[in-house]
């Protein structure tokens, strides 16, 4: 069957365990894989851009679906991540933020501007992707890269059957690092490559 939707997915941790035993059991390998996957995987396939709007403190709450963010732009010009204790010791302001960090759930950030119908406010971040259910039949990062979630469940069926999970954690890994390898690449594909002096 298909690798690219659930149903598949089953079917294929049925065949390479050659088990017709675990159909209740194979849902949790894949929601434990997702979980790993979650915490592993930074590709542009689960990118998202987001328009959000500041609060009168400064402050943003950060989006359900977050994972881990990669850019901030207010007006178009990049943002400064910083870590809280030294946004804390800024003399608080207002005008066009330049410096932000992360408390608890939200985002703060200094200056605190007063935005208005033509200011924005971009965050460009990682998406945590829908589960797969039954509902849910497939996503994009089970499209992009279904061997990562083949392997890793495989990996949570052997811990869970007691046996030797390294044939296919290699195999996991393996493929893990062709993907971000590929990302990284692509991340640049086309730009002229710079040479700094070394004066």
């Amino acid at each position: 069957m298909s690798l690219t939707t659930y149903d598949g997915l089953k079917a294929s941790i049925a065949n390479w365990l050659n088990r017709t035993d675990l159909t209740s059991e194979i849902p949790d390998f894949i929601a434990l894989a997702e979980d790993r996957l979650s915490q592993e995987v930074r590709v542009p396939t689960i990118e998202k851009t987001a328009a959000v709007i500041l609060d009168a403190n400064g402050a943003v709450t950060i989006p359900a679906d977050f994972l881990e963010l990669k850019y901030a732009f207010y007006n178009e010009n990049p943002l400064e991540r910083v870590s809280l204790t030294e946004l804390r010791g800024y003399v608080k302001t207002s005008g066009d933020p330049v410096i932000f960090a992360r408390e608890a759930r939200q985002f703060v950030f200094q200056p605190i501007p007063t935005m208005t119908a033509t200011d924005r406010l971009i965050f460009i971040y990682y998406k945590d992707v829908p589960a797969l259910s039954a509902l849910n039949p497939t996503n994009e990062l089970l499209e992009m890269a279904p061997q990562l979630y083949l392997y890793s469940s495989l990996v949570e069926a052997s811990n869970f059957l007691g046996s030797d999970p390294s044939r296919w954690e290699t195999s996991y890994q393996s493929a893990l690092s062709r993907l971000l390898l590929h990302a990284r690449s692509a991340e640049f594909a086309g730009s002229t490559p710079q040479i700094s002096s070394g004066y």
